[in-house]
């Protein structure tokens, strides 16, 4: 360790008073008084192996405070302590010690110091005391071998910790200079060389976890590699303390060399300045008639996509890359493959990485390096910009609603992102202020409401900024409605009632066919038009849906949307179809029910332990696609798997299991699973008897059925 020592003596009158409230631990008199001496020791070791070397009689400002933390003293130098003596009242005290010069972010010649020790002045008495003031900076020197100065007539290399940068150059002086950096944790330095004959190359990287006291000496030297050729060298940077080495390859004269090509344009200057969002084809195809050594992909900074933050530049030798790399490059928007050694060509689709890359700027770049040492590096700087702030880029619509999402290009999110919407046939804009940003994608959604189903709309995203900016058009869906939902309209067939106007336009059905009629019948019809209504008015009926039992046999009051197709004695059952053609997406089914629950008295199978216990209704709403109305097979035990048919797009059930005083609305949400699938068919079926397809139910409970009204407007759902 290189220390070096000042000593200096404080004995000079110091009139004010220090403390306002009286210590017992020290002898407090009036203007009582001690003798400060001073050692200032400087600590100019390094955590890592090198040393800094300075003036030996750098002046140090000396601050003194007291218990309260209060300045009482300050030496601008203390080496005038000698010739001015100071003195202190009694008491206890810190000092600290510092560089003479304030510090600054990054400087050359210019190492900045500190150190700090608590000390006690007695009356009368002299206080010696101890301060180790150490290097507070991060300190980096640049060595440039002899072959680098020889062989390159420019040579810089630019450090910065990110708030200020320094550049060690053969153009003005500076490549002996030492720098010295406040620490910001990280480091980063690039590297640029032109050789005797005009070309350039490009070298760089980052160091995280940098700490002050560190010293990064940065040696760059030229050496020949043997294995790449003739006429192959390489940069070889000695950074000492974790002894990496980086190689770049130079070719002075190799006839073959690797050739690049794209499809799209890159300007003379390798500058490319583009809307960000730019989605056109960006594809970089590269061959080597020699065969790939190297082919060295950097890229960044890149953008983290779960904060928006710049991150250092990535790097990855695609020549015999792993799967994890290209993974890793996929994640980012880079599509390319595993190079083989000695493949003569590659590509890298770079497009979807420029796409979602925000306004700023970023370069890609990629060194070719065949078998023999030639190579050739491509590297282009885009430049993303964009006109607006904000951009719509999707909608989602329903029937009376839509979900649009729009974005912003710049990393941070701007003021008074919202959205703005109107009909297609109409000037006049609506506001939508409420929208939920995403930081991670930069984008942000809301929900435009009490739409018109069929109708053309024109949406955009704005800012506080931006207020005409790129239109889409949506159309909402259709809201269909199912024929009789009021079950207003009723015929009759033999004993059979039928909730539906008459036989041609069937979209309700319930088992009645098969247990109205002997002898295949029971001689009963669970299922019947009713006066007793939820709604009143002229004509209005409702559906009772009533269990009864004949001949030990019992059937469930029941109504569906689909057709009845038969009964079957052996075994015994019902076949029948579920389901009418339909492709709206509904958000709920709502109406009204009356229940009157008898206690089961019929019970078979895996249900006969509900023998005994109370009743219960169930009705029941699906979406599908399905190709065809679903064939249900009681006596085969053929049901529809609600839980785990793929085909069914949403689904809700209801179900009431106590006697209700009078009409209660109900609304039955659907669950939908799948939120891009259009549905084919609808399925709505109700029972007085939740197990009734089991032959299982109380002979008496009733469910009456009215006014049934699908929900398109998530305003009209109830809290």
């Amino acid at each position: 360790m290189n220390n070096i020592i000042y000593k200096a003596l404080a004995a000079a009158a110091f009139l004010a008073s220090l403390v306002s409230c009286k210590r017992m631990d020290v002898d407090v008199r009036e203007n009582a008084t001690g003798y400060l001496y001073v050692s200032l020791e400087r600590d100019d070791s390094e955590e890592l192996v090198f040393k800094s070397v300075s003036d030996t009689d750098a002046a140090f400002v000396l601050k003194i405070y007291n218990e309260l933390d209060q300045l009482v003293a300050t030496v601008e130098d203390h080496r005038t302590l000698g010739e001015t003596p100071l003195a202190l009242n009694v008491g206890k005290y810190t000092v600290t010690a510092t560089s003479a010069d304030a510090p600054a972010a990054a400087q050359f010649d210019a190492p900045f110091y500190s150190g700090t020790a608590g000390f006690e002045v007695l009356p009368d008495q002299v206080t010696n005391i101890d301060i180790t003031c150490s290097l507070a900076n991060v300190k980096v020197t640049a060595v440039f071998s002899d072959e680098i100065k020889k062989n390159f007539k420019t040579y810089a290399l630019t450090v910065s910790n990110g708030s200020a940068g320094l550049v060690f150059s053969n153009q003005d002086g500076t490549e002996d200079k030492t720098a010295y950096f406040s620490p910001t944790g990280t480091l980063a330095w690039t590297l640029h060389l032109e050789n005797n004959d005009g070309q350039e190359y490009t070298l760089s990287d980052t160091y995280q976890d940098v700490k002050p006291k560190q010293h990064y000496r940065l040696s760059f030297e030229l050496e020949e590699k043997e294995e790449f050729g003739a006429g192959g060298f390489y940069i070889v940077l000695d950074d000492t303390m974790t002894e990496k080495k980086y190689d770049l390859v130079l070719d002075f004269g190799d006839e073959d060399v690797p050739e690049s090509s794209s499809d799209f344009e890159i300007p003379e200057n390798g500058v490319l300045e583009l809307n960000a969002g730019d989605n056109a084809s960006k594809v970089l195809t590269f061959t080597a008639q020699d065969g790939f050594r190297n082919l060295i992909l950097s890229y960044g900074p890149t953008v983290s996509a779960m904060s928006a933050v710049r991150t250092s530049t990535a790097q990855v030798d695609l020549v015999g890359a792993t799967s994890e790399e290209i993974a890793a490059l996929e994640a980012a928007g880079i599509r390319t493959a595993a190079v083989e050694e000695g493949a003569t060509e590659a590509k890298v689709d770079i497009t979807d990485y420029i796409a979602a890359y925000p306004i700023g700027s970023t370069t890609v770049s990629i060194l070719a390096v065949d078998v023999n040492g030639a190579f050739k590096e491509t590297s282009v700087d885009f430049v993303l910009r964009s006109p607006v702030e904000v951009e719509a880029v999707s909608a989602d619509p329903w029937a009376m609603f839509a979900t649009v999402k729009g974005k912003w290009f710049a990393e941070a999110q701007p003021s008074g992102i919202a959205f703005q919407y109107r009909k297609a046939s109409e000037s006049t804009w609506t506001d939508i202020a409420a929208v939920t940003p995403d930081a991670g994608t930069r984008t942000y959604t809301a929900m435009i409401t009490g739409l018109k189903p069929q109708t053309e709309y024109v949406f955009r995203a704005v800012s506080d900024k931006d207020k005409e900016t790129k239109e889409i058009t949506f159309t909402t869906e259709t809201a269909e409605v199912l024929h009789n939902m009021s079950f207003d309209n009723w015929y009759q067939e033999g004993k059979a009632w039928y909730p539906n106007a008459n036989s041609s336009d069937f979209i309700w059905d319930s088992a009645n066919g098969g247990t109205a009629n002997l002898p295949l019948g029971l001689g009963i019809v669970p299922t019947t038009p009713t006066s007793e209504v939820a709604v009143s008015g002229d004509g209005k009926q409702a559906a009772q849906l009533k269990s009864a039992a004949t001949a030990g046999k019992f059937a469930a009051g029941n109504l569906f949307t689909g057709k009845f197709g038969k009964a079957t004695l052996n075994p015994v059952g019902a076949e029948l179809d579920w389901g009418v053609p339909f492709t709206s997406r509904p958000l709920a089914l709502k109406g009204y029910f009356k229940y009157d629950p008898k206690t089961i008295d019929y019970a078979s199978g895996d249900y006969s332990h509900l023998k005994g216990t109370q009743d219960m209704c169930q009705i029941q709403i699906l979406l599908s696609d399905w190709t065809a109305p679903f064939h249900v097979n009681t006596g085969a035990n053929q049901f529809v798997k609600f839980d785990s048919d793929p085909n069914i797009i949403a689904y809700g059930s209801f179900e009431y299991g106590e006697m209700t005083d009078g009409y209660q609305p109900f609304e039955i949400r659907l669950d939908y699973r799948d939120e891009t699938k259009i549905p084919t068919y609808i399925v709505i079926v109700a029972a007085a008897s939740r197990y009734g397809d089991y032959y299982t139910g109380g002979v008496g409970s009733t469910l009456l059925l009215d006014e049934f009204e699908f929900v398109y407007d998530p305003d009209e759902l109830s809290e």
